[in-house]
């Protein structure tokens, strides 16, 4: 089963990511967790984009969405795909809804799902709420490189659009308040009655 881990920068689908993993490990699953953008060579691309690393001029909106699209395909196949072949269970923190909500701040979103059609949908899509708040001070608290749509007033349009989108894919929207273990507890019995 693909399962997709989605929300607003600081909403702890990373962390979710790897203590959903546990969870399901420990009632005897196998599970592989993987991330988008991924580790493969557009993936990377992109990651030098998304941390500043590149002049934002040197991208047109349009393109960096291809990107996405282009990497999204190529690590379904190359990794998402084989694994889920193999009968593991694959978490994939961010998906398509994170392209449906992103790139669609600067072009349509029909043309973002145009794109976008040929990857696989997942059979589970989490979507973990967390007030921009909140999710600026677990951003805080990690002290990592802080990447060009976390800033506040973005993070609220944002935060907007996943709620608005999470229909059209049928995510399940996940309180993302309270501790570590509690969020992963609400997200483990989602995704157990979606087996």
């Amino acid at each position: 089963m693909l399962i997709a881990l989605e929300g607003i920068d600081g909403s702890g689908h990373t962390t979710q990511a790897h203590a959903l993993a546990k969870a399901l490990e420990a009632s005897g699953r196998r599970v592989y967790v993987t991330a988008q953008p991924s580790l493969g060579s557009i993936g990377k691309e992109i990651r030098t984009f998304l941390q500043g690393q590149v002049e934002q001029h040197q991208y047109f909106p349009e393109t960096l969405a291809l990107l996405f699209a282009a990497d999204r395909l190529h690590h379904y196949g190359t990794e998402i795909q084989p694994k889920l072949n193999e009968g593991f269970d694959v978490i994939c923190d961010r998906y398509l809804l994170s392209s449906w909500v992103y790139q669609s701040l600067q072009i349509s979103e029909d043309w973002i799902r145009r794109i976008n059609q040929f990857a696989p949908l997942p059979k589970l899509t989490l979507l973990i709420d967390t007030s921009v708040a909140e999710a600026r001070s677990r951003r805080e608290k990690r002290g990592s490189i802080e990447e060009i749509f976390e800033v506040d007033h973005l993070q609220h349009t944002i935060r907007d659009r996943y709620l608005e989108l999470a229909p059209s894919i049928d995510a399940i929207v996940v309180n993302g308040c309270g501790t570590q273990e509690e969020v992963t507890q609400r997200l483990l019995q989602e995704t157990l009655k979606h087996q």
